[in-house]
C-alpha cells in the first residue's frame, strides 16, 4: 500500500507517540523515524524485519516499503515522526540523494552527536502533551529540524547500520513537487495539469505514479488537504461555511459541503456543533 500520510494533517509534518500499533506494508515519499522510548518494537522494511530495542532508533528512507507487525506488547513507547518536503523544503533532497533504506542508531553509545541526538528526541517526547499549543508546536518543531540535522551526519557514518534501496528516489522527488503545490495552493483552482506540468510527466504518467506513491488521486489528495484545513476552520473560527468552502478552494458550497460529508461522515455545521470551542 502506498500513502501520503503528510496530507492528513494541518502540519507540515507527523509526530505520534504510542504503541505503534501493527500497519500493513506500504511506502511513502517522506522519511519516517521511529525511537523506542520504552520497550523494543520490530519492523520490516523491504521484506527484511529488524528489532529495535529500547534506547534505539530506525529512520526509514524515502519511497521505501516498510510495515509493523502485530504485538502484544502494551507496556512499550514509540515516537514517530513523518517529514518531507513540507517540512525540510530544499534539505529533504539531503536524505534522498542518500539512497538508503533503513538506518539503525544505537544511541547508548558514548558519542557527542548521538548523545545530543537522543536529547533532542526525549525533549520531544516531554513535549508531546504540548503538541496542541502554539508554544509546544515551535519547540516541537526546534527539535525535529535538530534531530533531521543529527540524521544527516549519520547518513554519513557508515558505522551504522543501513541498507541500500532501489526505489526511484528520482520519480518520489518529482511528486514530492506535485505534493508541495497541494500543500501551499490548495486555494487556488489546481487541476490535474498543474501537478503534471511541475513534476515534468505527461497527465496520464502523472496520474498513473501519484496513484502509486501515495494511494491516492490527485483531487483526492487535494480535497483532503482542502478537508483538513476547513476542519481547522470551523473549529476555531467563526466564518460562515460559504466563506469556508471558497476559502479552502472549492468553487461551490455544495460541493464543499458534499466532499465534506462523503470524508467525515457528518455536515459542516454539525462537525462545528461537535467540536466548537
Amino acid at each position: 500500500m502506498l500513502y501520503q500520510k503528510i496530507l492528513t494533517d494541518d502540519m507540515p509534518y507527523q509526530l505520534m507517540l504510542n504503541r505503534l500499533y501493527s500497519f500493513g506494508d506500504h511506502r511513502h515519499a517522506d522519511i519516517e523515524f521511529h525511537y523506542a522510548v520504552r520497550g523494543s518494537f520490530e519492523i520490516i522494511v523491504e521484506k527484511k524485519e529488524y528489532k529495535i530495542n529500547e534506547g534505539e532508533f530506525a529512520l526509514v528512507g524515502s519511497g521505501v516499503s516498510h510495515a509493523f507487525p502485530e504485538s502484544d506488547d502494551k507496556e512499550r513507547l514509540v515516537l514517530t515522526g513523518i517529514v518531507g518536503t513540507s517540512f525540510l523544503k530544499g534539505q529533504f533532497a539531503s536524505f534522498a540523494s542518500s539512497a538508503f533504506s533503513v538506518k539503525i542508531i544505537k544511541l547508548g553509545e558514548a558519542l557527542r552527536d548521538r548523545d545530543e541526538l537522543r536529547k533532542a528526541l526525549d525533549e520531544t517526547v516531554a513535549l508531546y502533551p504540548q503538541r496542541g499549543t502554539d508554544r509546544g508546536k515551535l519547540l516541537i518543531s526546534s527539535n525535529i529540524y535538530r534531530i533531521c540535522a543529527f540524521l544527516l551526519s549519520e547518513l554519513d557514518d557508515p558505522s551504522t547500520e543501513e541498507e541500500l534501496t532501489g526505489v526511484n528516489l528520482r520519480t518520489v522527488s518529482s511528486i514530492e513537487k506535485a505534493l508541495d503545490l497541494i500543500y501551499y495552493d490548495y486555494k487556488k483552482n489546481l487541476t490535474v495539469d498543474d501537478a503534471a506540468e511541475v513534476t515534468g510527466y505527461g497527465k496520464s504518467n502523472f496520474c498513473k505514479i501519484f496513484k502509486r506513491i501515495t494511494g491516492n488521486s490527485f483531487h483526492k489528495a487535494l480535497n483532503n488537504r482542502r478537508i483538513a484545513v476547513a476542519k481547522g476552520l470551523l473549529t476555531e473560527t467563526d466564518m460562515t461555511v460559504a466563506s469556508i468552502a471558497e476559502d479552502v478552494g472549492f468553487a461551490e458550497t455544495k460541493t464543499f459541503c458534499r466532499v465534506f460529508r462523503e470524508q467525515e461522515e457528518t455536515t459542516p455545521a454539525s462537525y462545528r456543533k461537535q467540536t466548537k470551542r
